[in-house]
């Protein structure tokens, strides 16, 4: 008899414990972008940093087996490496590989990817890295959603920006 009169609260407190681990098990709420800035904001969360492990180099093949559609262009420089930080101690695990690119398409082929893929003005992306810093093309720089999907794929995610007055074009790259 004193074992039934105590049932009711256990499962109740069994109940309690089971719906704050399914609370505590919870996806977390979806962050919004940051926007790309030129200038660090303090107020902004950190950024993981990139680690350069290869470049800058010049040659094509690396750009065109990532972004296909700049085969035909000149390659400026590129860098590629992986983002993180490797003093913090840190387990090893899988890797974010990430790949800067400054091409010149042409103006031609720029001003056909604007009108293509509906580009307009936006802010000058983040240094590629410092080795391709001097490389990105002052003003004007062109951008979109729809030009960044035409030249990702399902390994690379990629941020495109057009320059119509030096016909070169800067491809932030992350391998998903």
């Amino acid at each position: 008899m004193l074992r039934n009169r105590w049932r009711p609260w256990w499962a109740g407190v069994a109940a309690v414990l089971g719906l704050a681990g399914l609370l505590a098990c919870g996806t977390p709420a979806p962050t919004e972008r940051v926007p790309v800035s030129s200038t660090a904001d303090s107020s902004s969360p950190s950024q993981p940093t990139k680690v350069l492990t290869t470049g800058p180099r010049r040659d094509i093949e690396p750009v065109a087996a990532r972004f296909p559609a700049l085969a035909d262009s000149t390659v400026d420089g590129w860098a590629a490496g992986t983002l993180g930080d490797a003093s913090t101690g840190r387990v090893p695990g899988p890797s974010t590989y990430w790949f800067d690119a400054v091409v010149t398409a042409g103006a031609d082929q720029v001003a056909e990817w604007v009108q293509e893929y509906d580009a307009t003005p936006v802010p000058h992306p983040d240094p590629p890295v410092s080795a391709l810093h001097d490389l990105v093309p002052a003003g004007e720089l062109l951008g979109s959603p729809e030009l960044d999907r035409a030249f990702s794929s399902t390994q690379w995610r990629a941020r495109v920006y057009l320059s119509p007055a030096s016909g070169r074009v800067v491809v932030l790259g992350i391998d998903d």
